[in-house]
């Protein structure tokens, strides 16, 4: 009787159950040009600088650098005009592919 009722009540569920709903995607632009950076971009959104708006960190896996956007804007509407390659004692940080 216990095993009917769980069956009855997982198969309700799966007939009443919501698809997931989506948002739409958007590409992510600098000065106007959509960001490409080819295969395995890993972007990372976080408060990079310390002026309280969110930047963009991104790690590119050809060629192993990793790019830092600041954001010019707000966190609600975030505007990226240009990109510096982040580096360490004046040296490009490259990290290795693979």
């Amino acid at each position: 009787m216990r095993f009917l009722l769980i069956v009855a009540l997982i198969t309700a569920g799966l007939c009443f159950a919501q698809p997931p709903a989506y948002l739409s995607y958007y590409y992510q632009e600098c000065a106007g040009t959509v960001i490409d950076v080819g295969y395995y971009g890993a972007p990372c959104v976080a408060d990079w600088n310390g002026d309280g708006e969110k930047d963009m960190v991104l790690g590119i896996f050809t060629g192993g650098n990793i790019r830092f956007y600041e954001n010019e804007n707000t966190n609600d509407s975030p505007v990226f005009n240009s990109y510096t390659t982040l580096k360490a004692d004046g040296t490009t940080i490259v990290l290795p592919s693979g």
